[in-house]
């Protein structure tokens, strides 16, 4: 019996099997790696959905579409100075 290692597999293989033949069969194909991220989104928080919708076409180099019902006004914002959450005393 012969050892082969490929890729980090050992395969045990009779004298009469032609190595390199068996070594091209068992040979993983080579995949690219993917990239990480194919899209890229606007970072500003203070666009209306319709802006923010062209700022993403625009960026990602994407054909203009109409989007008849897409809002053009200001979108809602957080606001810093304004408490997330109420604290309750439960001490009666």
């Amino acid at each position: 019996m012969q050892n082969l290692t490929i890729d980090g597999t050992t395969y045990k293989l009779k004298f009469d099997r032609d190595i390199l033949a068996f070594a091209k069969l068992a040979r993983k194909p080579y995949k690219p790696a993917k990239p990480k991220e194919l899209r890229k989104f606007p970072q500003r928080s203070d666009l209306s959905t319709l802006d923010y919708i062209r700022e993403f076409e625009q960026i990602n180099s994407l054909a203009r579409v109409d989007y008849d019902n897409a809002s053009d006004i200001g979108t809602a914002q957080y606001d810093p100075t304004m408490p997330l959450m109420e604290v309750l005393n439960d001490t009666e």
